[in-house]
């Protein structure tokens, strides 16, 4: 009976470490955090301990090839780190990109020039 204890203990150890992992990196991509966090769930309530590893292992594995892939960057405005590709930050929903105001497309934050078309006129910080 202490053995199991211990077993499921290791478990939840063990799948809170996997849910805090796509937690913090589904938000960053803005993708289905809600799904990715609770599947581990599942896993813990395996009968045994080698097919809650197994379970756990899948679901991360399953994670890293269908999230969004790029860089991450930070969020000028509330430092957390997001998906480069974003054009507002899902934490704190401001801005992290410009616009070009001659060709309208979007701009990194920080840059001086439009590096489609070389524009200076860039929307204000």
């Amino acid at each position: 009976m202490e053995s199991a204890i211990v077993l499921f203990i290791i478990k939840l150890v063990i799948a809170g470490g996997v849910m805090f992992f796509l937690y913090t990196d589904a938000r960053a991509r803005d993708h289905t955090w809600f799904m990715w966090t609770f599947a581990p769930i599942l896993a813990i309530f395996t009968p045994d301990f080698a097919g809650s590893v197994l379970a756990l292992t899948f679901i991360f594995v399953l994670y890293m090839f269908t999230r969004p892939k790029g860089e991450l960057v930070k969020c000028p405005h509330c430092g957390k780190k997001i998906h480069d590709v974003l054009a507002f930050c899902p934490r704190c929903r401001q801005s992290v990109k410009r616009e070009c105001l001659r060709c309208h497309d979007t701009v990194d934050w920080y840059a001086e020039r439009c590096p489609h078309c070389g524009s200076m006129n860039l929307t204000k910080f």
